[in-house]
């Protein structure tokens, strides 16, 4: 899931819950999370939601209070919504992992580094230290994600990984499955 999916994800949750009768309990359940005086700005779900994440308390691969937040408020089509989210970003993460793995098991990190030749700035090349810092970049950069995944593929065709190659037309297959159903 990419960053602009979760920003999504907030905007949905934020829109889904009714501030007027609910952003009161809400604010009184996140005190411990937020900074004194603080939630005087906080005028929406969004604003606290984006409070959460300026704290550390949500953020796109930490869901948990949010979703702790949903279940206390009842509001269970969201806290579904922001599930579905996770496991996909899970199953994505786990592909990327894998990924890792056995592209650190190769040992060749500036080949890799330069099959991504124009996707990565010459500045931002230089601090990458290891395959997950490349795989960050590139989200960062937007050349990778799980709607994204041609980078991966020709990885692993440049590495002759086709074991590789297949999972991620796998993974890609599942998930086109997974949107067709929904």
């Amino acid at each position: 899931m990419s960053v602009i999916e979760y920003g999504n994800l907030k905007y949905e949750v934020s829109e889904g819950i009714d501030w007027t009768t609910k952003g009161k309990r809400l604010l009184y359940m996140c005190k411990t999370f937020l900074p004194d005086g603080s939630e005087s700005n906080i005028q929406n779900a969004l604003s606290l939601l984006d409070k959460l994440e300026e704290e550390n308390r949500v953020a796109i691969d930490s869901l948990a209070v949010l979703k702790d937040l949903l279940k206390q408020l009842g509001e269970w089509n969201l806290f579904e919504m922001v599930e579905k989210f996770e496991n996909k970003r899970k199953e994505y993460k786990s592909l990327l992992e894998q990924f890792g793995r056995v592209f650190h098991e190769c040992n060749q990190l500036r080949r890799l580094i330069s099959v991504c030749e124009g996707k990565i700035s010459p500045e931002k090349r230089k601090h990458i230290t290891d395959v997950s810092k490349l795989f960050t970049e590139l989200e960062k950069q937007n050349n990778l994600g799980i709607e994204r995944l041609e980078i991966l593929k020709t990885m692993a065709t440049e590495m002759e990984k086709p074991d590789l190659f297949r999972q991620v037309e796998e993974f890609e297959k599942k998930r086109k499955q997974e949107e067709d159903a929904d």
